[in-house]
């Protein structure tokens, strides 16, 4: 009943391009995967152990050991990605791709290890999406209004927009269905 740091969510699988391989995310925020533009996966995931012997991310790794493992630090530090030559099929739009990068604001011992990134509404995303020049797609707009400017994200209630079967839905019926 009180349970501290549980989190409510779901879970997805994004299947990758070129291998029989999936990246398991973890969510609590299913309503936003019409908004997904990117994965996230922790330094320590396995599918890093396609990556160990690139000089490039050993070096991305070391960076982000630099910067500690605590919430507080992870939450402080500069956003860094590491592009990884994976592409995911987005599990609903067929003809979606999206890019995997490695990320230092993943850990490992939450969830999967991995997210999909929905810039729009999560600033985190939103923040790595500005710097990686990411695309940046609305799904939810407040009920008060019918546009969302895009200057940071839009992490409040409302109904969802540009979701295929999830329109017009209010974000706690979009994340039932």
């Amino acid at each position: 009943k009180n349970w501290i740091g549980k989190s409510v969510g779901c879970e997805i699988d994004f299947e990758i391009d070129k291998n029989n391989q999936k990246i398991k995310i973890f969510t609590t925020r299913p309503d936003t995967i019409f908004g997904a533009t990117f994965l996230a996966v922790s330094v320590d995931h396995p599918v890093c152990e396609n990556f160990e012997n690139s000089k490039d991310f050993i070096e991305f790794k070391k960076k982000c050991s630099q910067v500690g493992t605590t919430e507080e630090a992870i939450a402080n530090a500069e956003k860094i990605g590491f592009k990884t030559n994976l592409v995911a099929q987005h599990p609903f739009i067929k003809e979606k791709k999206i890019p995997v990068y490695v990320a230092n604001f993943i850990l490992m011992d939450y969830g999967t290890g991995a997210i999909f990134g929905c810039p729009a509404h999560d600033q985190r995303d939103f923040d790595f999406a500005k710097k990686y020049k990411l695309e940046i797609i609305p799904v939810v707009k407040s009920e008060n209004s019918n546009e969302h400017a895009i200057g940071s994200a839009y992490t409040g209630d409302g109904i969802i927009i540009n979701s295929d079967f999830l329109n017009d839905l209010t974000v706690t019926k979009a994340k039932e269905k």
